[in-house]
């Protein structure tokens, strides 16, 4: 079987030679390079043609988003993204996912050998990722077709997604009326520390407000509250939003099953509108798959247009999508569902 060849791009020498050495240690993967900088790392890119990019977000000479842009243009390397924790490097890797990097993961953080063998799996684990990615995911999407959204509702919109998702929801934002009729509740994959990062991002897109949520925040028409990166969010038996620690669900947390349920338990299927979007996994299939049986709504996002088909597909499979449709329609189908039942797709 062929190798996954990698080329890894940091400015620290420490982390450029950890993430080396853990791709060597892989039968699976290869090491064909690395470099300190962003425009050493587009001479190697070019050069090597790696399958998959590590690229640091932060580096002097040449930062990663601006080899990112040129790296996506001049190959069709797909990158990985490598950021830290801090306001800064989050608000630079939404970009750079808005740009074309199919996924990020964190700079290995602290001594514990716990938390060295996390960061390791998720990298891992990630770049093998790529062989899901499709090559053609980064092209330009139509823009969505905008429609007038509708004076009141009591319908709630549930949005799941994880790989791709930034870009996806960013896309999908952008076709969202103004005055949106509904409240809107989203998880997204990602650890603490970005989800704040990206819930700003999409309030600036300057369609329906967004915003991380916190515990005890009211379910109000026409905001949107994405869960804590990190954290699980449900709806509590008061209908407000709960959010709390617990284990994984389905790998990851926050994850989208627990949102789903609880949304069902308080609201009833009838007033639920949902989308599972583009990510790798099956989070959030049976949640969606218990409200489309009980009368509710989802969208699933085709493959042709998903970095990772595996959310929708998981959903689709487990009787959770009553239509499946290219993302530049999702918009318009979540505003017209917002007054009217779907027939479930056969």
């Amino acid at each position: 079987m062929k190798k996954i060849t990698v080329l890894v791009v940091d400015d620290s020498p420490f982390i450029r030679r950890i993430i080396s050495d853990w791709v060597k240690s892989e039968s699976d993967l290869e090491l064909v390079g690395v470099a300190e900088n962003g425009q050493v790392a587009i001479e190697m890119a070019i050069s090597l043609k790696p399958d998959v990019i590590t690229l640091d977000v932060e580096m002097p000479v040449m930062d990663g988003l601006t080899a990112l842009e040129t790296i996506k243009k001049k190959t069709i390397s797909k990158v990985l993204m490598v950021s830290s924790v801090t306001t800064q490097g989050a608000d630079a890797t939404i970009r750079a996912l808005e740009l074309g990097a199919y996924d990020f993961v964190t700079k290995p953080q602290g001594s514990s050998s716990l938390k060295i063998l996390s960061a390791k799996t998720e990298l891992l684990d990630k770049i093998r990722a790529s062989l899901m990615v499709r090559a053609s995911f980064s092209s330009a999407v139509k823009p969505s077709s905008r429609i007038e959204s509708i004076a009141t509702s009591d319908k709630i919109v549930l949005i799941a997604c994880s790989t791709g998702g930034p870009k996806a929801l960013a896309e999908l934002w952008a076709g969202l009326p103004k005055n949106f009729a509904a409240p809107i509740l989203i998880v997204q994959h990602m650890p603490a520390g970005f989800t704040d990062s990206f819930a700003r991002r999409l309030n600036q897109i300057g369609t329906v407000p967004c915003r991380e949520a916190a515990h005890g925040d009211l379910i109000k028409p026409g905001q949107a509250l994405m869960a804590p990166g990190g954290k699980h969010m449900k709806v509590s038996s008061k209908g407000t939003i709960e959010i709390y620690d617990g284990p994984n669900v389905h790998g990851t947390k926050p994850a989208a099953n627990p949102l789903f349920l609880s949304a069902l338990s308080y609201f009833g299927a009838s007033r639920l509108v949902g989308a599972v979007l583009t990510g790798m996994g099956r989070d959030g299939a049976d949640g969606a798959a218990q409200i489309v049986n009980a009368g509710g709504v989802f969208f699933g996002q085709n493959e042709e247009t998903c970095v990772i088909y595996g959310m929708p597909k998981a959903a689709k499979m487990a009787g959770g999508i009553s239509d499946e449709l290219p993302l530049d329609q999702i918009a318009s189908a979540l505003t017209s569902s917002l007054q009217r039942r779907q027939k479930r797709a056969s």
